[in-house]
């Protein structure tokens, strides 16, 4: 097995300069709305299942596209995290003895979308061969009064030491 830690320039067509955030802001956009047609396409609807709730997730573009486009430029993980955005919000589960539920902030964008409380949920991205794709990111899913969930924020936190 070899290792391999030295970052390319492109990563699944993402810049991974840091200083390339107007080429990840178009990546997601594009990512986006592509996932929300492809599930349009499929299913009907714009949800995918959480197999760790039991939920239907659904994918908001004012919502969870618009807080992607903002947070998710600033390093190529989250960027990354968005094209692979289906498999995250179906297979994201809570940390051991992590709190899953925590109440919405009373201000800004959580009370704006009228989110009631969110689960935290995490996704871990491990490849044996590629130490930098080994990360994990933390997917945020906002709960509204009559409980539907919506995905609100994915985003890469901390790498994961496997």
């Amino acid at each position: 097995m070899t290792e391999n830690t030295e970052l390319p320039e492109f990563i699944a067509g993402i810049p991974t300069d840091k200083n390339s955030v107007r080429q990840r802001r178009e990546i997601i956009i594009k990512a986006y709305q592509s996932l929300l047609s492809k599930l349009m396409n499929e299913t009907k609807k714009k949800v995918i299942r959480n197999d760790y709730l039991d939920v239907d997730v659904h994918l908001i573009m004012h919502e969870g596209g618009k807080e992607a486009t903002n947070r998710g430029t600033f390093n190529w993980q989250s960027t990354y995290a968005i094209l692979k955005l289906e498999t995250i919000v179906k297979y994201a589960a809570a940390s051991e003895g992590d709190i899953i539920y925590i109440p919405a902030k009373a201000t800004g964008n959580q009370n704006e979308h009228k989110y009631v409380n969110l689960a935290v949920l995490y996704y871990d991205f491990v490849d044996e061969e590629k130490l930098y794709m080994n990360f994990r990111v933390k997917l945020i899913l906002g709960i509204k009064n009559d409980g539907r969930h919506v995905q609100y924020s994915v985003n890469k936190i901390d790498v994961v030491n496997k």
